[in-house]
């Protein structure tokens, strides 16, 4: 999770935990030259394994406590390596890693790059003879989770975590003004744009005073793409989530243009979401859901865990995302542990790797953070761990979600930080309320569909 706020947003929860993106300052690595991998190291004789993470308060006592305790305890043999650095560091020090022949065994994609990036620069080993070897049980695996990094029946990647986009909802908020819950039902056909936007105005008041307004929604959604799949439209073809590259985009077509625009009337047609000078007071003291203003945050998958503890100072519920098209579909984020393809020590480094797929890990990670497992087995616990939530309320929303979602592209687009950049640019008038969706899109489309042909031909794809 890596990503690039819109100027006038301030998503904290985005720049914190997935700071999403700028480019590699370098230009793509080749790809390792194969070579047979080494036997594993004699018992008597330690080996150190490269654990790469980000910098996430919360998850580095899980890390530093638990997992590298656990782990060397049963495996004396090897020392793990913790190395944790920020989001915009995160990519710059890992190709310097790279370059000088010391890159990391394990990580995610947790920087601007994503899957798409490390694999086809040939940076990660493919886990299938490690998998076959050892008769692996991947059946615990939530099963669509688990093919997310399958290529060409080779996996790459075994997930950590996994979850959608989703309505948080103020339960106080709603209680007080009379009006229903959002639906946690994906199915709900009646949970349209239109319907939305109404509850929206139903719970705003007071806008005219910074120190008491109440707002409807804020606005916790990334990337800019999830808007257009609200409204049943991709900005690329579905070949580009396989390939990794696209020389096409439809940023410029009627549906995106709706979408977008229907983004930025909540906030200058409609007025149900703060204006960029009344955000910067609301979100003065943290994240503005937190502050018990805001009655609807649509967020990504890491609301679970930054909202999780909030029914300390209200009650909140989990909602679909609202359909503008039957054919709405919700952002998917899942992070997947890779290997090295470069490891010194892949043995090794593939015993660290299933210790932290495995049932005990994930379990210390949901309970220590929050995130949502991607074992099956987990998951009926973690749907208890939201006291304001029935566990059958936490269920349907959380699954609901999964279903009715596809991967983000940050993850299966490669070198989408630059690709966001340009789209971002250009919606950034139109959130603003000084031009419209269709004033600025079709200029936009030829700076993104010529970007898109820079990085294909750049990789020579």
């Amino acid at each position: 999770m890596r990503f690039k706020v819109l100027t006038f947003i301030s998503m904290l929860v985005v720049a914190s935990l997935l700071a999403a993106a700028c480019a590699p300052a370098t230009a793509p690595a080749p790809a390792p030259k194969a070579e047979e991998k080494p036997a594993a190291a004699p018992a008597e004789e330690k080996v150190t394994v490269t654990w790469y993470v980000r910098s996430q308060p919360n998850e580095q006592p899980w890390e530093q406590n638990i997992v590298i305790p656990e782990f060397e305890k049963t495996h004396p043999n090897i020392k793990i390596n913790l190395v944790i650095v920020n989001w915009d560091e995160f990519d710059t020090k890992m190709n310097a890693m790279f370059a000088a022949g010391e890159g990391p065994d394990i990580w995610s994609h947790w920087g601007p790059s994503g899957f798409a990036d490390y694999r086809i620069r040939g940076l990660i080993q493919d886990l299938t003879p490690f998998i076959e070897r050892d008769n692996f049980d991947l059946s615990d695996f939530i099963p669509e989770v688990l093919d997310l990094y399958k290529v060409e029946g080779k996996i790459y990647g075994l997930p950590l975590l996994t979850g959608a986009s989703y309505i948080f909802y103020n339960k106080k908020l709603f209680d007080e003004a009379g009006v229903p819950y959002p639906p946690a039902n994906w199915d709900d056909e009646t949970w349209t744009w239109d319907k939305f936007v109404e509850t929206a105005q139903k719970l705003t008041k007071d806008v005219d005073d910074p120190t008491k307004a109440i707002w409807g929604l804020h606005f916790g959604i990334w990337p800019n793409d999830a808007w257009a799949w609200m409204f049943g439209k991709d900005l690329y073809p579905p070949e580009a989530y396989q390939t990794g590259f696209s020389d096409t985009a439809y940023l410029d077509s009627p549906e995106a243009i709706q979408a977008f625009q229907a983004r930025a009337d909540l906030t200058w047609k409609y007025k149900v979401a703060p204006s960029p000078a009344a955000e910067q007071a609301l979100a003065a003291g943290g994240d503005p859901f937190l502050t018990g203003r805001v009655a609807m945050k649509p967020i990504g998958v890491w609301g679970w865990w930054v909202f999780k503890g909030a029914e300390e100072q209200f009650p909140f519920g989990c909602a679909a995302l609202p359909k503008g098209a039957p054919n709405a579909k919700a952002v998917i984020f899942t992070d997947p542990w890779m290997l090295s393809a470069t490891s010194k020590h892949p043995n090794e480094a593939w015993e660290f790797l299933k210790y932290l797929v495995s049932a005990e890990a994930q379990r210390a990670y949901m309970e220590a953070v929050g995130a949502p497992p991607v074992r099956k087995s987990l998951l009926p616990d973690f749907f208890k761990l939201y006291p304001s939530m029935t566990p059958e309320e936490a269920e349907t929303c959380f699954l609901g979600g999964v279903r009715h979602g596809a991967e983000s592209p940050n993850h299966l687009l490669v070198r989408f930080d630059q690709i966001n950049n340009v789209v971002s640019a250009a919606l950034d008038p139109v959130f603003l309320g000084e031009k419209t969706a269709a004033e600025v899109l079709p200029q936009a489309q030829q700076d993104l569909v010529k970007t898109l042909q820079q990085i294909k031909a750049e990789y020579q794809k």
